[in-house]
């Protein structure tokens, strides 16, 4: 805009000139919004999806409980699966994992646990129910795991007893399931508590998965000062841990449940 003759003219603006300086902003703040809006917004989405599985799977743990100690024989859960995939085998894996209880004047008890799995849609995560226990990996870490809730096993100092349970899952098909859904559960098989006396060293180990490692996670579930065990670095190699039961226990309590997922 200039003056002329003592008045101003507008022959000099361009509304061009300042439309293209108006789009090029707001396209600018587009880019930047997908490039690090975005991405972070949808990081989110995933934590609070992880999180959500994290608070089923505690129920479904709690559902479990109720099954193997209250001796309940049908639970029913309604859950929210979003974000992956829950998904169980209708047989656990033969090769692994497994755990083994080698006991003096018995024969070895070897137990497959089966697993309730959730995947996260962007494979990032897993979280698993194993034999009780609850448990968290991800995958940008090849041999991380955490549990994130203790299987019952137990070790009463006063009696010098040491409980485990062995909780084998399967189901009557291959599930998978994503949205809301029905888990139902129900024991399909238990057996009467077996007492064995504790003559010697003792020694329980878990043979990990290598594609699905939770070594780690059941580690530092061995090594808690509760059950007051032993690492046993000799009978330990690769994805194997063994550790030995305290030297002053005098009995081992075993108790078996087979629970049968019946949908999901």
């Amino acid at each position: 805009m200039k003056r002329e003759k003592g008045m101003w003219s507008d022959r000099g603006v361009s509304e061009t000139i300042g439309f293209i300086i108006i789009f090029g902003i707001v396209m600018t703040g587009i880019g930047i919004v997908t490039l690090y809006g975005y991405p972070a917004l949808m990081q989110e989405q995933e934590n609070a999806n992880i999180k959500n599985m994290e608070k089923n799977m505690l129920v479904l743990q709690s559902d479990l409980r109720t099954l193997t100690y209250k001796n309940v024989p049908y639970q029913e859960t309604a859950i929210q699966v979003s974000g992956g995939t829950l998904s169980i085998k209708e047989d656990p894996d033969p090769a692994w994992p497994y755990f083994t209880i080698s006991i003096p004047g018995y024969p070895p008890i070897t137990h497959y646990p089966g697993e309730l799995k959730f995947i996260a849609g962007n494979g990032d995560a897993n979280i698993v129910l194993e034999n009780g226990a609850v448990h968290l990996r991800y995958w940008y870490d090849p041999e991380g795991s955490a549990m994130l809730a203790n299987p019952s096993w137990f070790y009463d100092p006063a009696t010098k007893t040491y409980v485990v349970q062995l909780i084998r899952l399967n189901a009557s098909s291959d599930f998978g399931q994503t949205g809301i859904g029905t888990v139902r559960m129900q024991i399909s098989e238990s057996s009467p508590p077996q007492t064995y006396p504790i003559t010697g060293p003792v020694t329980i180990s878990y043979q990990a998965n290598p594609a699905e490692d939770y070594m780690t996670a059941w580690k530092n579930y061995f090594d808690s000062p509760e059950l007051q065990m032993t690492y046993n670095i000799a009978e330990s190699a690769g994805r194997n841990i063994s550790y030995d039961l305290d030297a002053s226990a005098v009995e081992l309590v075993v108790k078996k449940y087979n629970v049968t997922v019946l949908s999901l």
